[in-house]
């Protein structure tokens, strides 16, 4: 889950070799909005009529859609780390860890802030929904996570890797224990991070530990960067995310019969998060493999995949009606057949390719509003000032 641009570039192994950028990052990311985007889209504005598990096109949809935060949450651990690592100074004094905190921070308030609704507010009344967790609350924590983790590293001497491996464990080994906790007597700001009941639609534990997972992978191309170039590290992760998916249960069964701990049987029988690691690692070997395959990436598509916070943003407040309290799921929403959905997301979908891609003239054009705008408040307060002094003699 971070949102930053991804603008990177990493010298060969051999001294003589050009910069490559690893582009797999970028596809990633912009697959996963891209998907988010038709995802919610779909989901909110499609008939419940049409919403048959059993039917095979439903059916597929919602697999992949279920994709896209599993595979948003690991490219962001993966990225932060590898530029986290980029700066050798010492903890205090990295600037890669003070971006973090500030980024893991704003994206916390963001969450919050976009699901404000200002009419509301102005007549005094505040809704409980503002409380509730998103994909950004816990993007935030897991960089803040990752940072913390980055300084016990450096301050016990302890390897970073092992701590982001243990630190992913716990968060999926402790899911269904923080699940089923009675977490009533917190207060409800508190309690949305600790469960779905009252409405987040995430919470830290365990999605937190996809993002630290993809550190770890961070640190493998940091120390490693050819790797994202050769054949060895796409071809061990598609093998393991096969084996995930196909033997992790009865790992996980195996490991309850010998240690007759309960938590391995309860994930042995719920099996989603080892499984979707096992779909994320595969996902990732094969953007590893279409970037090397994919010589002249189309840019805009790179941008895409760099553009994720305003892409996120402006698609809340346009589908969720959130900030205005208009949007579009307050017209049409579970009401669409399927043939309205898949034509609806493919705009939706264009409508933010297109902002991507003027995206820097409306930058500039929001700069120079924002310049005029305060150019004409300074002159309004001069001239009420003048006016001031001149009846106040």
């Amino acid at each position: 889950m971070h949102f930053a641009k991804i603008r990177i570039t990493i010298e060969n192994a051999t001294a003589h070799s050009p910069a490559r950028r690893i582009t797999f990052i970028d596809l990633m990311r912009a697959y996963a909005i891209l998907m988010m985007l038709q995802g919610h889209f779909i989901y909110t504005l499609l008939s419940d009529t049409y919403r048959d598990p059993e039917h095979a096109w439903y059916a597929g949809w919602a697999f992949m859609r279920g994709m896209t935060a599993p595979i948003f949450f690991f490219a962001s651990g993966l990225i932060f780390v590898f530029l986290l690592l980029q700066d050798t100074r010492p903890f205090q004094e990295n600037e890669r860890v003070r971006k973090g905190i500030r980024r893991g921070v704003q994206l916390i308030l963001i969450g919050y802030l976009l699901r404000m609704c200002f009419p509301q507010l102005l007549t005094g009344y505040f809704s409980t929904e503002v409380l509730k967790i998103d994909v950004l609350h816990c993007i935030g924590l897991a960089l803040l996570s990752l940072i913390g983790l980055f300084g016990l590293s450096q301050r016990f001497r302890l390897p970073y890797p092992v701590l982001l491996a243990s630190g992913a464990a716990a968060a999926f080994f402790f899911y269904f224990d923080v699940k089923e906790a009675d977490w009533s007597g917190l207060p409800l700001v508190v309690q949305n991070y600790l469960t779905r009941d009252n409405g987040s639609a995430f919470t830290p534990v365990p999605w937190v530990g996809f993002t630290l997972l993809g550190g770890l992978l961070g640190v493998v191309l940091r120390h490693k960067p050819g790797l994202a170039f050769g054949f060895g590290l796409p071809a061990g992760l598609l093998l393991l995310g096969v084996l995930l998916h196909a033997y992790s249960s009865d790992w996980l069964m195996e490991a309850y019969r010998w240690t007759g701990i309960e938590q391995f049987k309860q994930h042995a029988y719920f099996n989603f998060l080892l499984k979707r690691l096992g779909h994320v690692l595969i996902a990732c070997s094969a953007f590893i493999w279409l970037a090397q395959a994919w010589r002249n990436v189309p840019p805009l598509l790179l941008r895409i995949g760099g553009e994720t916070l305003i892409i996120y943003e402006v698609h809340y407040v346009v589908l969720y009606s959130s900030w205005f309290g208009i949007g579009l799921s307050r017209f049409w929403a579970h009401s669409l057949s399927p043939w309205q959905a898949v034509v609806g997301a493919a705009l939706f979908v264009g409508a933010f390719v297109l902002l991507i891609a003027y995206i820097n003239p409306i930058r500039q054009f929001s700069r120079e509003k924002q310049k005029l705008a305060r150019r004409l408040m300074r002159l309004w307060y001069h001239r009420r000032a003048r006016r001031w002094a001149l009846r106040n003699g």
